[in-house]
Order: structure tokens, then sequence, then C-alpha cells
């Protein structure tokens, strides 16, 4: 009797709902998610309930008319009814198509139809997101509502109408090339784009993680960025293949987040520098236990002094990781390092990524010419590996421009020293250029934060009509300091060459962010600049 095709499929690919059935083998009774709503109910579900939920999404899905290739999209903050749909569309060969709940209607709708999404499901807190262009929303076959919501709209599912069933994993033919997810950039510089995501993506993503920092079955592992990002869903993947239990939060809420790492003695998290920061400032910071702390992952900004010497004095054996990573390179870790204190920090520069990452990405740096430069210069980082995405959604002519080479171009601009050390500069759409001179947001960013009495940072270009564009900061500062614009502008001109010194500085007490706590430089420019011309 001869080997059918997808029994050979079976029993060598790569798939992530294959990951999840291993692990709930492996550790069945293991809680996989401990999870907390923002008002601070919780509930669990341990590995074997969560593979069993899955496979009965799975088959109702099936029965329904959801087919491999087809596209399910998903508006909600973090939940682990999300997870529960997420891996059963990997376990039929579906996509996923994570919606930002930070988008107006409109956006919803463009990306819903842009996708052409068949099924759509809808936190019931978020309907508001929705109803709107609920009538223009044609192509979509089927709405769901995730949520405790008694009511729904008319012809509305309730997700737990597709929980019974059988709990046997599906059998379908998936390809390990074959597409896992379609997320969308976060577009914090411009419109966002759709990177298209395979299953052996998120594999060397998850090996390379694993070999860079040792994640091991024994780690906790606090989830608060939503899940609507490449990074969280990327580390909750990770996380249920290597057996850790996940405790989430519905949405990143710095008080509780730190209630959590003493309650249930968390190890490990990734989490921007904003939420690092946010938390050093809340009052139960030095009152909860946090000793447990150990492997810290942070990117996506310049890491503040203020951040590790907070940190250092409440978890004595936290190492933070810096590294660098992108959506387009399923957030795998292009570079990775670790520091204990600012005093390991490479040249005191919060700039640092650390050093080419072992297995999943392969780098190079250079110049508009994509020729090599020399140390000390900097130039985009362009990659290489099996983590990279198979490309963008419906965007041939970008596809061209950004895999030309054989090299992922990422619009990123490093620079490394003779030790290997690699520096992040900035987004080639950040920089700035004043008076004809090129000046990377990230440098003045790394001097600014050392100063005692800053806590954040963000540094971006404004109109000059001198200097075409003039350097600008806004700061918030370390609680209980006192210190003005004219005293920091001094700092950074000791320390600085005189066009990349800030022009002015503002004050605040907050910054913009987006749904993944990135600084959104974009709005600080426009609120500035329109102040200005007032």
């Amino acid at each position: 009797m001869s080997i059918t095709a997808l029994e050979m499929n079976l029993l060598r690919r790569q798939n992530l709902g294959d990951s999840l059935r291993r692990s709930a083998l492996a550790a069945p009774n293991k809680p996989a998610i401990i999870y907390y709503t923002t008002d601070g109910a919780s509930r669990s579900v341990t590995y074997a309930e969560l593979n069993r939920r899955a496979n009965a999404v799975a088959h109702n899905l099936l029965q329904r008319g959801i087919a491999k290739g087809d596209k399910v999209a998903a508006l909600s903050r973090n939940s682990i009814e999300f997870l529960v749909l997420g891996y059963a569309l990997h376990k039929i060969g579906a996509w996923l198509v994570p919606i930002n709940f930070m988008l107006q209607p409109p956006d919803v709708q463009h990306l819903i139809d842009f996708s052409e999404t068949k099924w759509f499901f809808v936190e019931d807190a978020l309907l508001g997101n929705v109803a709107p262009v609920l009538d223009k929303l044609t192509g979509v076959q089927q709405f769901v509502q995730f949520g405790p919501s008694p009511s729904r709209p008319a012809g509305w599912m309730s997700f737990d109408e597709l929980l019974p069933g059988p709990t046997h994993d599906p059998e379908v033919l998936i390809e390990s090339d074959d597409v896992a997810t379609l997320l969308f950039t976060s577009g914090t510089e411009s419109a966002p784009k759709g990177v298209l995501s395979t299953h052996a993506n998120y594999y060397a993503a998850h090996l390379g993680w694993s070999m860079n920092i040792g994640y091991s079955k024994d780690d906790r592992f606090l989830v608060s960025i939503p899940l609507i990002h490449m990074a969280a869903y990327l580390f909750c993947t990770l996380c249920l293949t290597h057996q850790i239990t996940i405790v989430m939060t519905q949405s990143p809420q710095p008080v509780q987040m730190i209630e959590l790492i003493e309650r249930h003695r968390i190890t490990a998290t990734a989490l921007p520098p904003t939420l690092y920061v946010a938390m050093i400032a809340c009052p139960n910071f030095k009152t909860c236990d946090l000793s447990s702390a150990s492997k810290f992952v942070s990117w996506a900004s310049t890491i503040p002094k203020a951040m590790i010497d907070g940190w250092k004095q409440v978890a004595p054996h936290l190492r933070f990781y810096s590294g660098q990573g992108m959506s387009e390179t399923t957030a795998a870790p292009q570079t990775v390092g670790s520091i204990g204190s600012w005093d390991e920090m490479p040249n005191g520069d919060g700039r640092w990524v650390g050093w080419p990452a072992a297995y999943c990405i392969e780098l190079r740096l250079v110049d508009d010419e994509d020729k090599d430069v020399p140390i000390g210069t900097a130039g985009e980082q362009i990659v290489r590996g099996p983590a990279v995405m198979k490309g963008y959604y419906k965007n041939e002519e970008t596809n061209q421009r950004v895999f030309r080479g054989g090299w992922f171009h990422t619009g990123d601009v490093m620079f490394r020293d003779a030790e290997g050390n690699h520096f992040f500069a900035d987004r080639k759409k950040d920089m700035i250029k004043s008076g004809g001179e090129n000046v990377y947001c990230q440098e003045v960013e790394s001097v600014l934060g050392t100063h005692p009495a800053v806590m954040q940072c963000a540094v971006f270009g404004l109109p000059d009509e001198r200097w075409g564009e003039a350097v600008a900061a806004a700061v918030i500062a370390r609680a209980g300091s006192t210190v003005t614009e004219a005293e920091l502008i001094e700092y950074c001109r000791e320390r600085l060459a005189g066009f990349k010194t800030p022009k002015r500085i503002f004050f605040r007490t907050s910054m913009p962010i987006s749904a993944a706590n990135k600084l959104l430089k974009r709005e600080l420019k426009a609120e500035y600049a329109k102040a200005l011309q007032a």
C-alpha cells in the first residue's frame, strides 16, 4: 500500500497547530494560559483543554465552509479565545488576519475588504469599531462575537457556538511554506502593509529566540502587549511550543502587570521600553517582590538609563535582552545581546541592540547602492534567512523593491563597532535633514536619555525656515526632578555636534503610543508643528 500525499505531509511538516498538539501530549495538565481581564477577573486553560478547543473550532469552521487559504479576521483585545481561534485556523490551513482595535471604522473596513476576509470575529466591547461600516462589509460571510455579552447583532454567531464538536486533530494537507498569518504593520511611519508569514517562518523565529536567550518550560512568561501585533503573537506561539505557562492580560496595565509578576513569579516577558518605564513610575513597583524576573526582552526604541537603573533595584538577577526585529522577519532576533546593569551597556549607548543573532537571520549593513559599509559607518540593515516573510500581500511592486538582490531591505539604519556591537541609528523615514546634514534621532535620544532628570524622550524634526528641519525633543522628566529646557540643550551640546543638538525641548507627562506601545513620533511632529505655526 502506497503512502498518501497527506501522510507524507503530516510526517515532516512544520505547522503551528501540530506544535500545540505535541505540547498537549507532553504536558496535558499544565496551565497553558492564565488570563486576567482589565478588572482583575481571571480564568485559565490547560494545554490539553486549549488543544481540544482549537480542534473543535477547527472542525466547526471546516463544516461551515472555511477551507485552506481562506482569510479569517479577528478584532479583539487579548483573550484565550483569540488564541483558540488562531490555532484552529493553523490546523486547517486558513489565514489568521488580526485587525488593530485602535483603527477607525473606515480603516477597519479597508483592511477587511483588502484582505478578502470571509469570517470576521469581533470582541463584544469593540462592536463600536465595526457598527458604522457593518452594512458595507458585504464580502464577510459570517460575523462571530467574542466575549460574555448575551446580546449581539442580528445574524451574528457567538464564539461559544463553535466549541461543541469533535476534539481530535483535523488532518489537512498544509505545507510548511503555507501562510499562517496576515498581519498588518503598525503603520507608525506610513499606511499599514500586509505581512505574509508562514508556518516555517514561525518555527525559525521560535528557534532563533530559544537559541539566543535559552527559554525553558520552567519559565513563566507575561504577555501584555496586544496579540494583534507580530511580537505578541510570536512570543505566544513560542511559549506554547515550549510548554511554557503564559500569564496574559487583556491589555497592558502597568500596575496590574507588576502585581502579576509578583503573584506568578514571572521570569520572562517582552515589551517596548515605554512599558518598562511606565512600570517604574507605578506606586507598587518598589513594594512588590519582582526578584523572579530574569529574561526581559526590549525593542523598538532607545533604552534609557533610567529604565535599567530602576529595574536593577528591584530585580537583581534580571538581564535585559536588547534586540532588533520586525514583523517582516516574524519578530525573530536579527541582533540580540543582554546586560545586567548600565555599566555593561557597550559605550554607554542605549541604541545598542547586541550582536548578529544565531541561526535565523543573516545581516549586512549597506549603502544606497547595496555595498557593504565599513565599521563605524551607518548603513541600511538588509537580511535573509528562514524567518523572512513570504512577502507583502497584494503588493508585488514593493516586494520587488525590498527583496532585490536576494536580501530583504528593512529600512532600518544601523552601525557597528570593531567588537561587533550593533547600534540602531534610525528608521530611514525618521532621519532628520538639518542644514544638509543627516541627524539620526536615536543618537540624540541615546544622549538625552542619560541625563539623570530624564525618564523618557523622543526626538523628531520640525519644519524650520533656516535649516529645513530643526531637531526637537519631547521629554518626560523623572518624578521629583527639576530640569529646564536650557539645561537639557546644554547637556546635549556638550556631547553632540551642533547640528545634532536639539533646538527645542518640550516637556510632557505622557507620550502618544500605538496599540503595540510604540512611540508615535508622527503625532508629536504634527502637534508641535501646529503649535509653532499658531
